[in-house]
């Protein structure tokens, strides 16, 4: 039972390894995107190396977990792949709406807007910065 229950965790965290670095495609050059996937699969391979060694599994344990995640693997990416196109629709969205909020307001209040966001968006950066610490 505890074998099943790590296989699924590491199964998980590779799914989710993947899907979190891949938020940034979008602002990455082709070349970052490939070193990303390398570095992703260089992650997997260590936490799969990891799992052999603490886990003591044998060559047919581990033949059968490769083969597990060659089943799952299409599916995953389809589901990143998707994650990836709603994010984008998510995006444009929130560019339309801010478009037709900025044709309501004055210059006045298009300024104010905007130190605002800046306001907002150093406090996050500062949070952050403050919680990895």
């Amino acid at each position: 039972m505890k074998k099943v229950l790590i296989i699924s965790v590491l199964v998980l965290c590779s799914g989710s390894a993947f899907s979190q670095d891949k938020n940034k495609d979008s602002l990455l050059s082709n070349s970052s995107k490939n070193e990303l996937f390398k570095e992703n699969k260089e992650k997997t391979k260590c936490m799969k190396d990891k799992m052999v060694k603490e886990l003591n599994l044998n060559e047919n344990q581990i033949k059968q977990i490769n083969a597990i995640d060659d089943k799952y693997k299409a599916q995953e990416e389809s589901l990143r792949k998707q994650a990836e196109a709603i994010k984008e629709q998510k995006h444009q969205l929130k560019e339309k709406k801010r478009a037709e909020v900025e044709k309501v307001l004055n210059d006045d209040q298009k300024q104010k807007l905007e130190e605002m966001k800046n306001q907002f968006h150093d406090k996050k950066k500062n949070d952050f910065y403050k919680k990895k610490k």
